[in-house]
Parts: C-alpha cells; structure tokens; sequence
C-alpha cells in the first residue's frame, strides 16, 4: 500500500542535530546495513532487507549498483529518477535517526536553493499513517515525510524545503555537505523535525511507517550523472 505513496513522495522530490552527550542517552531500536553483502545477486540481496525498485531503480543502464568499503554504491549513468522504497521499516517509537553515506559526484547543477531539486542520494522518512493531499489528482496522498540529503553549493544546511507538491506534508532537508568521496554520519532529529515542520503537539507523535532511498538526476545541466554510497541507516528512540 505504501509504495505508491512512497513513489508519489519522490516524484516531488529547525532540523536539530543531536549533541554527542544527548545521543549517548538514546537507545539504537534499528538498524539497515549494507556492508554485509558476500555474493549473488545484488537486487537479491536488497530485496531481502525490504528493498523494492521503482522507476529507473529497476533499470541497470539508468542506474547501476555496486557494493564497496562504504557499502552500496548508486551510480546513475544518465538523467534518471531512482526509487527504493522499503514498507518493512515500521517503528512505533523514535527520535533521531543517523546515516552513514557519502557523495563522489552531486548531479551537475543541482541546488534546492535556486529550484532544481535534485540529489546524488536521499533518505525518505515516512511517519504515521494519516493520508495529507498531495495538491494533485494525479498524486496520491501521502503520510507525513522527510528526505534528508547530501547537499553541495548553496543549499542550507538543516532548512526544511518544500516542494512543488505535498507543501503541507513533505519537507526536503540537506543534512551534511562533506568533501566529495568523504564517509560522513549524519545524525538528524526526526520527531523534533516532526513536531516543528508540521506544527504537532509532543502527545500526537507518529511511528516511522516506511522509508526510501531515493536519487534524481533528471534535471541536471549535464548527461545527468551521479554517484554516492551509503553504508547504514540506524534508528534511535
């Protein structure tokens, strides 16, 4: 059921982070690895962490896959917009969520700053279950969400973007803007995000209802190629 949502959510594709003193008080309650691969096929090995392929995620000429020493690789080989989503993360009680990942190649022109919202990777956070309008008949609804991302240029760091659709249930946030190629632990305040984008009370928080790593590359001012890695997704409550 949520997928479709999940795509939807790409189509259209004050953040805290935590101190170390405030994330040592937390408890790790999940956790996605993606060093762990051995052999066989990749699609397999994603498909068994819950991993589906939407859009030109399913296509191998748009965008490739690989596994390295910082985990799984996404490297697009043209103009492509790229979805995994994942419906088996469901979390009835969480703060903070960190990424290890990194970025070798941003799309060429990329800058949510001026309007072109593209991105060499995305982590899509989808919490609670109530349906927001997407602005579109053409659009399904979706739960609240946030897609944290890797910025360069001028993006800000940790200011909630909104999107052409889903202006009252979607925010776009650049978490980190390390050196090319550099692993990076970006560490992101989901629940105060939560509260503070979309204007909740502390006693009507959601649980985590899915997640998506998302990239598109469709509207760069080059051949449309990026790459970037990511190595885990963890959970904090």
């Amino acid at each position: 059921m949520l997928r479709s949502l999940l795509v939807a959510a790409v189509l259209l594709v004050s953040a805290n982070l935590f101190s170390t003193a405030e994330a040592a008080e937390e408890k790790l309650i999940y956790s996605i690895t993606f060093s762990d691969y051995e052999e066989g096929s990749l699609e397999a090995w994603l498909l068994a962490k819950g991993f589906q392929f939407e859009r030109d995620a399913k296509r191998r000429n748009l965008i490739d896959l690989d596994v390295g020493d910082n985990g799984l690789v996404l490297n697009t080989q043209r103009k492509a917009l790229g979805l995994f989503p994942n419906e088996s993360v469901n979390l009835d009680n969480f703060t903070a969520v960190e990424i290890d990942w990194g970025v070798t190649k941003h799309p060429s022109g990329a800058s949510y700053e001026q309007g072109v919202r593209n991105e060499a990777i995305m982590l899509i956070v989808f919490m609670g279950d109530e349906r927001q309008p997407s602005g579109s008949i053409f659009i399904p609804d979706s739960p609240y969400f946030v897609g944290l991302f890797i910025c360069s240029g001028d993006d800000r760091i940790n200011h909630p973007y909104v999107g052409s659709y889903f202006k009252k249930s979607g925010r776009y946030v650049c978490v980190d803007q390390p050196d090319l190629g550099t692993l990076t632990t970006s560490r992101f305040s989901l629940i105060d995000a939560y509260r503070e984008y979309f204007d909740k009370e502390n006693d009507d928080d959601p649980g985590v209802s899915g997640i998506a790593l998302a990239l598109d590359t469709k509207n760069a001012s080059d051949q449309g190629i990026a790459r970037a890695f990511v190595k885990e997704i963890r959970f904090y409550k």
